[in-house]
């Protein structure tokens, strides 16, 4: 399986935060979808500032 791009890994993110609603309800989403390492490169790529949406 191919690596994740620091982008992907944010808009994975994002996305179990909308669906989850809830702080628990997000947090089973992220551990269903990212790894720890994923969820890292996330949240340093989310403080960055940098867009998550386009190519």
């Amino acid at each position: 399986m191919a690596r994740k791009t620091d982008k992907q890994c944010a808009q994975a993110a994002t996305a179990a935060a909308i669906v989850g609603k809830t702080d628990t309800g997000t947090n089973q989403a992220l551990h269903a979808t990212l790894t720890p390492d994923e969820m890292r490169r996330a949240q340093t790529y989310l403080q960055s500032g940098k867009p998550i949406t386009g190519k």
